[in-house]
């Protein structure tokens, strides 16, 4: 019985996953754009990974965290051209995307066998990983190819293409970084209070 739950709980991502590249192909047709074109693809391929991933490793994500993907994914790279015109919206995405990671990484780090307060130091500390990474990556990105993902760039109102810089990129990478181990702390820590209660909840039950 719970194999087949299992597979038809698959079935259903895939379904919910199709539907997604689907609604993506024809944005992709009807919009026509070199740009939206790039966008499109990479959230499409981003999805299709986390897809890969969950089922090649077993990990059994539920509902919600597809959804928090969906939502990462759309907010960073299909929705990316936001980046250019509102000089917050970079600084919001790194506060809250880094909790909607640790969920990701809790959920998988939950299996151990470990108190709950370690799951959430090695919760933290992953996303905390991730981060840097991200960001080395986007140095590397730049270094090699110019695309300006460090840095606060606007667009010039002169220039559709003319880009004016807002904010130079080693003072853009550490804010984001704060920005985003505020954001993990904050999930590790509310998230901890939450799951002790229940705990403690449970027990008094019990007797």
């Amino acid at each position: 019985m719970k194999v087949k739950k299992f597979h038809l709980n698959y079935k259903r991502k895939r379904f919910v996953l199709l539907l997604f590249t689907f609604i993506l192909l024809i944005a992709i047709y009807f919009f026509k754009s070199s740009s939206f074109f790039l966008r499109a693809t990479s959230t499409i391929a981003i999805m299709i990974l986390f897809y890969a991933a969950d089922h090649f490793f077993n990990i059994r994500f539920r509902r919600r965290h597809y959804v928090f993907m969906f939502a990462i994914v759309i907010l960073s790279f299909l929705t990316s051209q936001f980046y250019y015109t509102y000089p917050n919206y970079d600084k919001v995405q790194h506060f809250i995307q880094p909790m909607l990671v640790c969920s990701l990484i809790f959920y998988m780090i939950n299996r151990l066998h470990l108190q709950l307060k370690w799951k959430l130091v090695f919760t933290f500390f992953g996303v905390v990983a991730i981060l840097g990474l991200f960001e080395i990556g986007e140095f590397a990105l730049d270094l090699l190819f110019d695309l300006k993902l460090q840095g606060v760039y606007l667009r010039d109102t002169a220039g559709f293409e003319k880009f004016n810089l807002a904010m130079d990129p080693l003072r853009d990478t550490m804010i984001d970084i704060l920005l985003g181990v505020i954001g993990a702390a904050l999930y590790s820590i509310v998230f901890g209070i939450v799951m002790k209660k229940k705990l403690n909840d449970t027990l008094f039950s019990e007797f």
